[in-house]
């Protein structure tokens, strides 16, 4: 991702809550280390829900840990590969989603490029 200033102006939606997430510090705990990361994160109470553009969607516990049990949507961009974030939903069409990508803005819908 070029530069930060991109990541902080996606409207990304939780895909459990479909509701926009919230851009700040969150903390990691990795194999080796413990470190602070900006991502996205759903504000609804007890939702472990983030997403980062490098790493796409992620569930992180409150210790940092992740939780490799849990399926997240892995939807990536045609065009460069990126990790595509929900971006939209229709209660009207319970199906509908649509991407996207947070380095080209390309959308990506229900597999169809828009």
């Amino acid at each position: 991702m070029p530069s930060m200033q991109v990541a902080r102006n996606l409207s990304a939606l939780c895909y459990e809550h479909h509701i926009e997430m919230r851009f700040g510090q969150i903390a990691l705990q990795t194999v080796s280390e413990r470190r602070q990361i900006l991502a996205y994160s759903c504000p609804e109470p007890d939702c472990l829900v983030h997403y980062d553009a490098s790493r796409g969607y992620f569930i992180a516990d409150q210790n940092g840990n992740g939780n490799k049990l849990e399926i997240t949507p892995n939807v990536r961009c045609p065009h460069d590969g990126a990790s595509m974030y929900l971006a939209e939903v229709l209660p009207e069409h319970k199906s509908f989603r649509l991407w996207k990508c947070p380095q080209c803005n390309m959308n990506h819908s229900n597999g169809s490029n828009l």
